[in-house]
């Protein structure tokens, strides 16, 4: 998985050389946007158009700057998480890469050099084979918004719509983008639209006010209104460069929701970092991307790495911090970072394969939360028949992402829209999970949402 922090060209001298900044205390100039929509709908090539400052050729030009695999640039799609950033200066221009040939690290240096504002873009996964990718991408990696992409020739598919309800159960803003207008018939273009205010004004999807953005748009309050359940509608071209402008003036107003979507802790509580990356960087060591959820950390700070498969920890020792590629001295609540780490004891190795999905960084006091078991309550969101004991979806929560069987539940079965109490255990190894965490457990096409409200720590996890 591509981080947005990595920076694995760099060997020891370089990064001896860089200068080490002290990123401010403030998390507002940081904002995430996870990019979603059915496959083909253009979300990379907009990617690429919005972060490059380009327009593509009809043919894929701009997605290639994207993509982080040749198998991917070979059959344009997209299989993993891709990180891009787009640079404002205090008043909204636009902070263009220095040249398109420059590799990521030069460029994302220069583009955070010359900004006072970054926005980054998680590019997630379209096709139906990678929605486990996707929905890692909404739960883990924690975006303030979702830019919903739809090809105007297209119109709202399946995929489409399953985006659009994950966005709408993890309470995450959204807003449209229409592609391809250069190429949609005026007829087929206009039906999608309409059926796009029909989704959105049902009552199911929380009767949505859908916002058409036009040239004369002032797109400043657009931001406020989100929370407000509006979601603004743009249509552009990335071959024309047909509202790609207006769009760029939204993205620029888009304000950081770090203090109020209630997922992150405060600077003065302990320190937890969800780990969405590992890299073995060859005259650096261990190098692991992710997001600090909360406290702070340091240079030189010790820290505890797990759980593992028995429930203990590592003791390690953070020997460098990268935010958006460029080195700084320490990492707070709430910012998208990279920590180069290795054991407190030097005799011992660490491994790529020592770490798994759902393992944190985190400080020591936090360690006796680790559990195989917990409660939860839930509500189904679809399921073709229905959820007894001993069912075992996948539990999404957080970074984790690991199967688990319903013990017990309060009541003798659960159907679609049903609410319950739910009693799960972990089906392979324990995990670091806290009360009030948000969860979401999927099976096939069959999902549910709920909220953690119990948990029951080993007693053993040191």
């Amino acid at each position: 998985m591509e981080s947005s922090n990595a920076d694995p060209t760099l060997d020891e001298e370089q990064k001896e050389n860089q200068p080490i900044r002290t990123i401010p205390t403030k998390t507002d100039t940081d904002v995430r946007v996870a990019v979603i929509g059915n496959v083909d709908s253009g979300k990379s090539t907009l990617v690429g158009v919005l972060t490059r400052c380009i327009q593509d050729d009809g043919r894929g030009s701009a997605r290639s700057y994207v993509f982080n695999y040749s198998h991917e640039q070979a059959n344009g799609r997209t299989s993993s998480i891709s990180h891009e950033i787009m640079g404002f200066t205090p008043d909204g221009s636009q902070v263009a890469p220095e040249r398109l040939t420059d590799s990521k690290n030069r460029t994302w240096s220069y583009i955070v050099d010359h900004s006072s504002h970054i926005v980054t873009f998680l590019d997630l996964c379209g096709h139906e084979k990678y929605l486990k990718t996707t929905i890692f991408g909404l739960v883990g990696l924690i975006p303030d918004y979702a830019m919903i992409v739809v090809g105007a020739n297209m119109g709202l598919t399946r995929m489409t719509k399953e985006h659009i309800g994950l966005a709408l159960a993890l309470k995450i803003p959204m807003f449209f983008v229409f592609t391809k207008i250069d190429i949609a018939p005026e007829n087929v273009y206009k039906e999608n639209i309409n059926l796009l205010h029909k989704v959105l004004t049902n009552p199911a999807a929380g009767s949505r006010l859908p916002l058409y953005v036009k040239d004369d748009t002032d797109v400043s309050d657009l931001c406020n209104m989100m929370e407000a359940r509006a979601c603004p509608i743009f249509t552009i071209s990335n071959v024309t460069g047909e509202g790609v402008n207006k769009l760029r003036q939204f993205i620029y107003s888009l304000q950081s929701r770090t203090l109020l979507n209630g997922v992150f802790g405060s600077r003065d509580e302990p320190f937890e970092f969800l780990i969405d990356g590992v890299y073995m960087v060859t005259g650096v060591g261990c190098v692991l991307s992710g997001i600090v959820k909360s406290g702070s950390a340091e240079l030189n700070q010790q820290i505890m790495l797990g759980p593992d498969k028995t429930g203990t920890y590592k003791h390690l020792v953070i020997r460098g911090i990268h935010m958006n590629r460029v080195p700084v001295e320490n990492a707070i609540a709430g910012q998208s970072v990279c920590f180069n780490v290795r054991p407190v004891n030097k005799k011992e190795q660490l491994k790529r394969s020592h770490i798994k999905k759902g393992m944190v960084l985190i400080d020591k006091s936090l360690c006796m939360q680790t559990a195989w078991e917990f409660d939860a309550e839930v509500v189904i969101l679809h399921h073709a028949t229905t959820i007894r004991p001993n069912y075992q979806p996948v539990i999404h929560c957080g970074v984790v992402r690991q199967a688990a069987k319903v013990v017990s539940m309060t009541k003798e079965l659960l159907r679609t829209g049903d609410k319950g109490l739910i009693h799960f255990r972990f089906m392979f190894n324990p995990e670091l999970i806290h009360p009030k965490m948000t969860l979401l457990f999927r099976e096939g096409r069959t999902k549910g949402l709920g909220m953690i409200s119990q948990v029951y720590p080993i007693e053993n996890s040191l």
